[in-house]
């Protein structure tokens, strides 16, 4: 009777586990289907002809943070998925819920989350987890400066540098995966750190990414997904932890959890093919007005840059023929950073930055004569630098008349904008704020010629802002827009005011990124609504900074991993690069130079007279550019193609890329060997069958026909080269 007794009992216990065993909740999004449990997502199936079990767990976590009781998971209307955890921060008695939804989205698995807290303020890493188990042949692509990663973070100077980064060996092809690694990479730029705060960041070292997604490649089965990141949602900072095993941890930082707001994310899970192209595609249609310029105009301003302050006259057939498109005016016609415009009237002279007397209608009359040759000019815009030969503390108010004022920076700031300066926070050693000598503790940040750093987001400085490109608009109106010089000061936080959604070292305090992104979504209209252009000279290389903006001039494209991340932010935008000198042409060779901005769409800057801080011309110099300057002009107006496994060199010869330009399509061919010739096929778009393509190569004026034949849809061009490069243009018979 015992026996039988301790038998029911036993079956009752299993009975009562099996009960209570949690059934996960199904979900179908196109080719996809997962199971979702209280851990998070378990399971993630790709149904496309044959099935594909991808060996991914994916789940959210606060950092130091542990789940109080149960987990809670609910079923959907419409086939969702919803876990409920609390979670509670360590012993400090902070806590949060944390809800996380899976959810499906059509073309994607949708994941949300949100985070509400029960109290006071406070703040952790907000993590998104990919749990992938990654063996010896699984790969990984990544929107980087440089697949080599690096364990070299920024020091602090903030400037990296180092003899193995210089002239050819410091750029690596951005487009090719790799094996999964240890390392760590930031979203644009390393974030601020008191102790090391990064001051003047230029972006050269190799653990940055610019675009927050992450694609995981399968290559024996051409199978492919990618975990791409919402960019219109509040990431201040961002960083991406990965391991060989095949974790990635995506970590947001510095946002205020806290029982008055509701932190909100979400990040797709996308199927595609094992090509770094799939999760791009679908991460640019989706969310275009981050890789399309605002305003289209900005497509036929494409070409080869200069930075000059020169008014002398030129060759201009000879710059034509380099490609030479626009100038970014060096003005330091401004009296001072900032005050670009001045409030005088049209033929009323100052004294110029640069030292000599100019005026409204002088900086029109420049800006008409360049227009009327044909070229493009850009004005100097600068929203987070003001004044020149600056004192900190600000000196007394010497100038009492108000129409007066802005004849001295000095009494501008204080009477008109007012809470604008950004202190250093006093947490800061002063030791690592060496880089401009006159930066203290507590004081200002000095920047070049002493001028201090400005809060683009206070309201005042905001409002003076946008007057000052209403001025341009108004009194330039042969200008094509302007130019914005130094968003490396965006990686700082303004512990003097509040934006409702940060919270930096224990405080509340205002992101220089939100102060970017409120101004730039009332600057973008005011421009474009005047059919003006908008680009960016952007240290920080971060996507979110783009939207409104119509293009990347970047200072620092002389270094491979500046070059990489323009390019891959500027898919579909114009990228203009800047060459400092021809010291990098000579060391690399002028053909491995030039062919790495052709194979990846930027155009390098033009040997240009009065260039400042740039390259100059010389004789030397000028037939390098002239011979490469006919090619750079067949891709003005690119758009990336990246349709699946869209071109390929037979045998891996060479590279080449595609790109969509009016009238066709356009093929760089580079890095093949002298006079070889190789075969490029084309696939996976449309318009193949009736077309006729040609090449144009290195020191040549004339188009070659190419032999070409389609077989099923798919293109072969055979492509003969010179000094291992031909520009392939693809165009429909007549």
């Amino acid at each position: 009777m015992k026996y039988r007794f301790s038998i029911f009992i036993f079956l009752l216990f299993i009975s009562a586990f099996s009960f209570a065993k949690e059934k996960p909740v199904k979900i179908s999004s196109g080719n996809l289907n997962t199971e979702v449990t209280s851990e998070g997502l378990v399971s993630l199936r790709e149904i496309n002809g044959t099935e594909f079990i991808w060996p991914v767990n994916i789940s959210a976590s606060l950092k130091g943070c542990e789940v109080t009781g149960k987990a809670e998971l609910i079923s959907l209307p419409g086939g969702g998925a919803e876990i409920r955890r609390l979670m509670k921060y360590g012993v400090s008695g902070f806590s949060a819920y944390l809800i996380e939804r899976f959810l499906p989205a059509g073309n994607s698995i949708r994941c949300e989350l949100e985070i509400r807290g029960t109290g006071d303020p406070w703040t952790t890493e907000i993590n998104s987890g990919i749990y992938f188990k990654a063996n010896a042949s699984s790969g990984i692509w990544i929107p980087w400066g440089d697949s080599r990663i690096s364990k070299d973070c920024l020091p602090d100077h903030g400037i990296t540098v180092s003899e193995n980064r210089n002239s050819d060996q410091n750029w690596t092809d951005p487009l090719l995966a790799r094996n999964f690694f240890n390392d760590t990479l930031f979203y644009g730029a390393p974030y601020f750190r008191y102790d090391k705060p990064g001051i003047a960041f230029i972006p050269f070292q190799w653990d940055l990414f610019c675009i927050p997604m992450v694609s995981l490649l399968e290559s024996k089965a051409d199978k492919g997904i990618s975990i791409i990141l919402n960019p219109d949602e509040d990431i201040l900072d961002l960083t991406m932890q990965v391991k060989e095993d095949g974790t990635v941890i995506f970590s947001r930082l510095f946002n205020r959890i806290s029982d008055k707001n509701i932190l909100k994310f979400s990040f797709d899970i996308v199927a595609h093919e094992a090509d770094w192209r799939g999760g791009l595609r679908w991460m640019s249609a989706a969310y275009p007005d981050y890789f399309e310029p605002a305003n289209q105009a900005a497509d036929g301003m494409a070409g080869m840059g200069g930075y000059s302050d020169s008014d002398v006259d030129f060759d201009v057939a000879k710059m034509k023929k380099m490609n030479f498109s626009v100038n970014w005016r060096a003005s330091f016609d401004f009296p001072y950073m900032g005050m670009f415009i001045p409030p005088v009237e049209e033929n009323e002279t100052w004294t110029r930055f640069g030292g000599s007397p100019t005026s409204v209608s002088a900086m029109q009359n420049y800006a008409e004569k360049m227009k009327s040759l044909g070229f493009h000019v850009l004005s100097y815009f600068n929203v987070t630098e003001f004044g020149a030969r600056m004192k900190y503390p600000l000196e007394p108010v010497k100038i009492t008349k108000e129409a007066d004022l802005w004849k001295s920076a000095n009494d501008f700031l204080s009477v008109k904008l007012d809470g604008s300066l950004l202190h250093i926070p006093r947490g800061v050693p002063q030791n690592k704020l060496g880089f401009y000598a006159k930066s203290r503790q507590g004081g200002a940040y000095f920047t070049w010629e002493d001028g201090i750093v400005t809060d683009c987001g206070e309201p005042v400085y905001k409002n003076f802002l946008l007057d000052q490109a209403k001025k341009h608009i108004k009194l330039i109106p042969s200008s094509d827009g302007i130019c914005i010089d130094r968003l490396d000061w965006l990686r700082m936080y303004n512990e003097e005011r509040d934006d409702g959604i940060s919270w930096y070292v224990d405080r509340p305090a205002r992101s220089l990124v939100t102060s970017w992104k409120n101004l730039i979504k009332d600057l973008g209209p005011i421009m474009h609504n005047s059919n003006k252009v908008i680009f960016v000279n952007n240290h920080d290389k971060r996507l979110d900074f783009l939207k409104n903006t119509d293009g990347i001039f970047d200072e620092f494209t002389y270094a491979g991993v500046p070059l990489n991340l323009t390019a891959l932010l500027c898919i579909n935008k114009p990228a203009l690069g800047w060459t400092a000198d021809n010291s990098p042409i000579k060391a690399e060779g002028s053909d491995n130079f030039f062919q790495k901005y052709l194979y990846l769409g930027v155009y390098p800057m033009a040997p240009f007279p009065g260039n400042d801080h740039s390259i100059r011309p010389d004789e030397w110099t000028d037939r390098q550019y002239l011979d490469y300057g006919p090619l750079f002009a067949l891709m003005v107006g690119k758009k990336w193609i990246l349709e699946p496994h869209c071109i390929e060199i037979v045998d891996g010869q060479a590279k080449a890329n595609l790109f969509n330009v009016s009238g066709g399509y356009v093929i760089p061919v580079v890095f093949g060997k002298e006079n070889k010739e190789v075969i490029v096929n084309v696939r996976n778009i449309d318009g193949l069958e009736h077309v006729i393509c040609k090449a144009l190569y290195p020191g040549s004026e004339m188009m070659v026909v190419l032999k070409s034949e389609t077989e099923s849809g798919s293109l072969q061009i055979q492509v003969p080269l010179v000094r291992g490069c031909a520009m392939v243009k693809i165009e429909n018979r007549k």
